[in-house]
């Protein structure tokens, strides 16, 4: 199976700690998709990554990374999230078939804590995604409002 890892997926640790098993095939990019930060209805003190495939994405790329991992991984489940499927592009001149995880709930635009976020920015630089890419990205995460608590810790 293959995972579309974005956002804080990118950052190695992250991606250690809720993908384990996953090892990376490619990077690449969905079409007709924007990487946003939400919150989530019913919390809006907070935003998360999300995904979104609505009209104001028309001609946008979200960009990430394929990993391949077991089939027993797609098992998992995060309260608020849910899986979505999803074509992806790769550098490798292939697609993939891929599913990730985004905001089942999404609601206004919020900004993550400081600790979520900044896996974000480590994640583009780490992979050596295109500047522009990381100024889409961060365009939209200055265009959310701040977080109630920018200094929450992340448990």
């Amino acid at each position: 199976m293959h995972y579309f890892g974005y956002c804080t997926y990118l950052d190695e640790a992250e991606q250690k700690h809720y993908l384990p098993r996953g090892r990376a095939v490619t990077k690449g990019y969905v079409a007709n998709s924007k990487v946003e930060f939400r919150g989530q209805v019913g919390r809006t003190d907070r935003g998360w990554c999300h995904i979104n495939n609505g009209p104001e994405a028309l001609g946008v790329e979200a960009h990430g990374v394929v990993f391949a991992h077991p089939a027993e991984d797609f098992d998992v489940d995060y309260e608020g999230f849910e899986r979505y499927f999803l074509t992806v592009y790769g550098e490798d001149g292939k697609t993939y078939d891929c599913w990730t995880l985004r905001l089942s709930a999404p609601s206004e635009h919020v900004r993550p804590p400081d600790f979520y976020w900044a896996h974000v920015p480590a994640g583009l630089k780490a992979w050596g995604f295109p500047e522009d890419v990381a100024n889409r990205v961060l365009a939209e995460y200055e265009a959310a409002k701040p977080s109630l608590d920018p200094e929450q810790s992340p448990t």
